[in-house]
């Protein structure tokens, strides 16, 4: 097994690298790609990383090669990690991902098309970047969609279970949980098909309805962006820790988007977080083993009727996309799952 990390010198590129090198995920005669871009500033600072990566771990590292042109790919694995963020500047009204799509599209057809001409038809892609549906679609068009996986979801699905986990007082492992949809403000967690370990279904009934505090999915959007209009405005002040209060006040799936809202714009980002679940879904990929997980997918029509890319359950393996699963999920969260593809789709139609 190979890995490429495309943006290898950016602030999560960098830390998939060093975690990749660190956690002995590839051995020593087998090879990780840091790729750069031969116009900026990591034509210099790939390099610098390698040396780096090299010196640090210089008795379990595997091959660590730099490549600058995105012709010269060559890898098993690809982690899609190039593009521009949104800025994390205090005293400023926060960016959201939908800015980044003009910008990053461009990206993306190129190293897309880049490993369809000169790859060897096998690659795997898992996009980080954002908007990463935007990311998913590109790869999708020019590799198939088989071979095509986002983040996004696989994040928040952590991210939910992790809030659940902490408004019942137990450890993320107990929980099960997925969010689809959209990453970001227009995600879908799936209430519907939470399951925790050690609870009775009518205990579990009555312990999510508590911690879900009368928030109901069809009110998710509008409290969510009300939260945002709040937090928002205490990160221009610069009251951070206020914000994270604010954040505490709110149920679980209201704290997977906004938390990270926070975290990012604190001026902190949200780096290590993205790295480890990276971390976490290629390693299942590496293993071999068939999982089932949610991430963006490119749909065409076998979950919940949608067809474009969004976040939603699939089985992923070593040869990427395996099936993709329609869980049985409540009427509530379907028609919000529908419309969130719906506007998805609007916002990046154009550049794919």
């Amino acid at each position: 097994m190979n890995i490429a990390v495309i943006g290898a010198c950016g602030d999560v590129g960098r830390q998939i690298a060093q975690q990749i090198v660190a956690e002995r995920l590839l051995d020593r005669d087998e090879r990780l790609v840091l790729v750069g871009n031969a116009h900026g500033a990591s034509a210099r600072s790939a390099y610098g990383l390698a040396a780096d990566l090299t010196d640090a771990y210089a008795e379990i590292r595997p091959k660590i090669e730099v490549v600058l042109d995105p012709a010269d790919i060559e890898a098993n694995l690809i982690i899609a990690a190039a593009g521009a963020t949104p800025k994390p500047a205090l005293g400023s009204v926060p960016q959201n991902r939908d800015g980044l799509a003009e910008a990053n599209a461009k990206v993306f057809h190129r190293y897309a098309q880049a490993i369809a001409e000169n790859g060897h038809g096998h690659e795997i892609v898992v996009c980080i970047a954002n908007p990463v549906e935007l990311g998913v679609g590109i790869f999708a068009k020019h590799l198939g969609r088989d071979r095509v996986v986002g983040m996004g979801a696989f994040l928040d699905s952590l991210r939910f279970r992790q809030e659940i986990a902490a408004s019942l007082g137990i450890r993320r492992q107990r929980v099960h949980a997925f969010v689809a949809g959209e990453h970001g403000s227009l995600a879908v967690p799936l209430w519907s098909g939470v399951h925790v370990y050690g609870y009775g279904e009518s205990e579990l009934h009555e312990e999510l309805n508590r911690i879900r505090n009368g928030i109901r999915i069809e009110d998710l959007w509008d409290t969510v962006a009300q939260a945002q209009a709040e937090l928002g405005a205490l990160i221009m002040d610069g009251k951070v820790q206020e914000a994270y209060a604010v954040v505490e006040k709110y149920p679980p799936d209201v704290r997977v988007v906004t938390r990270p809202f926070v975290t990012h714009y604190s001026g902190a980002k949200t780096v290590i977080g993205t790295a480890r679940a990276t971390m976490e879904f290629i390693r299942t990929i590496t293993q071999g083993a068939d999982v089932l997980v949610s991430g963006q997918v490119a749909l065409e029509g076998e979950a919940y009727g949608i067809h474009g890319i969004i976040g939603a359950p699939f089985v992923v393996g070593n040869r990427g996309v395996d099936r993709v699963f329609e869980l049985p999920i409540d009427a509530a969260e379907r028609k919000l799952l529908c419309e969130s593809a719906r506007l998805c789709g609007k916002k990046i139609g154009r550049f794919l």
